[in-house]
């Protein structure tokens, strides 16, 4: 979503025409004494600085018997929007939690515009996980320039070789060249053959000063015996969010599907559900189709805000409960701003909690109230909103005060803070602070700031809870939009951690090319040779991205396989080569470790016209 990103984030750019609303959140108990981890017990460890657009995090075992982080990046961007692919990469642990290795599946030149967040799972039955991708920029009005750039595609893992180094990912199309994007995808049994399904939501929001135009369609991509996907059944027209939740909502025994909805809700659409579920209903034993789903209300625009994000939490009230958490994304001073203060919800975390009839709308109880919180919520200090300052003075979750942001964001659920109960992490988003909530007690929660003072790491994605090292302490794991960095807290109450600098390979990688031109042939040969590239292997998966350039252009750019000698062989066109002089060779690694000699350069001459 990443956007702004996803980012499901981007969208607050239509802020300004919101018309108003009224508030009903409840706030919960008033807080008590709690143990456990004090914000200020967090270190920070950066796992890599240079995540172009870094954009969504998932953490999941990629490699067997190991924690490995997924991140996606939009790559780069130009006036807010894509100017070409985005990537995603895999991290892998190193000996402790300041050492990782980066291993390229997507890159720009695969043309995936905008990958959003990662689902991994085993899509063809083989015991390794794969990675699923859904894809898409958002904001493109229709027209002569309209171009399909929203994709389904899923990465196939051929594991690691005999050398322990990952194998390239195999790229398969499950839904390509769609007009509209997508951002999450649940693989599951939805129609109950037996056999898994895709289950995601393809959404336009077209023009960004618009809201009328927005296109938002529930679907499904019945799978296959083969491990293929059908095309997209519709389920929905008009209603659903960025990350359908697939779960039985009213113990019947049959999937049901909760969302959370941010485009699609015109300005006056007050009562329209922001977060809703469908209901499973009829018999059919076919593919399912719109009239298998009947859709009932969890909470409307006007009483909870702009839908961002739903999912089922386990024992976060009591072990063996599962309550109903999420996250709206408004932009309270940017409403002041503009003449409209308090006719929305202000940005919240929210529990929302069903009656005795399910299918009515469900009570709603805010959780992310800080420990000193503000005499008015919804009141913005007018310092703040004039562009004093980055960071609001209070505690309170508060977007910067500007038309396209918004918060909170992504959320996630965990031990946070090492006491055995669960707590909830939250990226601020439009709020360029990081936040948790602390579980009190069975009735009480708390808001803490993650990040410390004055620290900004905005539009995250990410906000996942996960012991990465096996040591039973929990880490927490963002990706920052705005920093272009991946990173994660670690907690150790009582024992500050002092980051170690940054691993070095333990040689220099020098790097040598020459070219050769043969009688009568068009093309003149470029060989590449890395002459100590076993001294950190790490380095390499197999494939180096070589640019050849003269000056400042570039006359050749690929991507190509590495022989067991270390060699990499160009083929560039003769007349690519006709002027005389030096020409500079710059060789990118795939599945390099994130440090700055992950790209090498070397040189050749050219003493006469080719």
């Amino acid at each position: 979503m990443p956007h702004r990103p996803v980012r499901p984030t981007a969208a607050l750019v239509a802020l300004a025409l919101l018309a108003s609303g009224t508030a009903a959140l409840v706030a919960p108990a008033a807080s008590t004494p709690s143990s456990g981890a004090a914000p200020d017990s967090f270190t920070r460890v950066d796992v890599d600085t240079a995540v172009s657009g870094a954009a969504f995090t998932v953490v999941g075992e990629v490699f067997p018997g190991e924690q490995n982080i997924i991140t996606s990046g939009y790559g780069a961007l130009a006036g807010g929007a894509p100017v070409g692919g985005g990537t995603v990469q895999v991290y892998r642990p190193g000996r402790d939690l300041w050492t990782w290795s980066r291993t390229t599946v997507v890159d720009a030149d695969d043309q995936l515009v905008f990958p959003n967040r990662v689902t991994v799972a085993d899509v063809n039955g083989d015991g390794l996980n794969d990675l699923i991708v859904p894809s898409g920029w958002f904001f493109e009005p229709d027209g002569p320039a309209k171009r399909p750039q929203g994709a389904l595609t899923w990465w196939e893992n051929r594991g690691l070789d005999t050398k322990g180094a990952p194998r390239a990912f195999v790229r398969h199309d499950v839904a390509p060249s769609q007009q509209a994007s997508f951002h999450g995808v649940d693989l599951v049994d939805l129609d109950g053959d037996g056999i898994r399904d895709l289950v995601t939501t393809s959404e336009a929001g077209r023009a960004a000063h618009m809201q009328d135009d927005d296109t938002v369609t529930l679907q499904y991509l019945r799978g296959r015996a083969d491990h293929s996907f059908e095309s997209p059944r519709t389920l929905a027209t008009g209603s659903g969010g960025s990350h359908p939740v697939v779960h039985d909502v009213d113990g019947d025994g049959r999937q049901d599907i909760v969302s959370a909805q941010y485009f699609g809700i015109a300005n006056d659409e007050l009562d329209k559900a922001s977060f809703m579920w469908f209901e499973r209903v009829g018999d059919s034993t076919g593919p399912l189709s719109e009239a298998d789903f009947e859709k009932h209300t969890i909470a409307t625009m006007g009483k909870a805000g702009h839908g961002f994000g739903i999912m089922p939490v386990p024992d976060l009230r009591a072990p063996g409960t599962t309550s109903w958490v999420g996250v709206n994304h408004q932009n309270r001073c940017f409403m002041e701003m503009i003449g409209r203060p308090g006719q929305f919800p202000a940005e919240a975390v929210m529990e929302f909690t069903p009656g005795d009839d399910v299918r009515e709308p469900w009570a709603i109880s805010v959780l992310s109230v800080p420990e000193n919180p503000s005499a008015d919520p919804m009141d913005c200090d007018d310092a703040f909103r004039d562009g004093a300052g980055t960071i609001h003075p209070s505690d309170e979750i508060t977007s910067r005060p500007s038309p396209g942001q918004a918060g909170p964001g992504v959320f996630g659920h965990g031990d946070v803070d090492g006491d055995g109960d669960t707590d909830l992490l939250v990226s601020g988003d439009g709020d360029r602070r990081l936040f948790w909530i602390e579980r009190v007690d069975a009735s009480t929660t708390r808001l803490h700031t993650l990040t410390a003072p004055g620290e900004e790491f905005g539009q995250s994605g990410g906000a996942v809870v996960a012991d990465l090292n096996g040591d039973g302490t929990n880490e927490l794991v963002f990706s920052s939009f705005d920093k272009n960095t991946l990173a994660l807290w670690t907690s150790r109450p009582g024992t500050p951690v002092t980051d170690p600098p940054a691993p070095r390979p333990k040689a220099a990688t020098k790097t040598r090319a020459t070219v050769k031109f043969a009688p009568r042939k068009r093309v003149a040969t470029v060989r590449v040779k890395v002459t100590s590239r076993r001294a950190d292997a790490s380095r390499v998966d197999g494939r180096v991205r070589v640019r050849v350039m003269h000056g400042k252009k570039t006359v050749r750019t690929v991507l190509v396989k590495v022989s067991p000698r270390g060699v990499a062989v160009v083929k560039v066109p003769r007349k690519a080569l006709r002027r005389k002089g030096v020409y500079r060779v710059v060789v990118r690694y795939t599945g390099s470790v994130t440090h700055k000699a992950s790209r090498d350069t070397a040189r050749f001459r050219v003493k006469r016209r080719a």
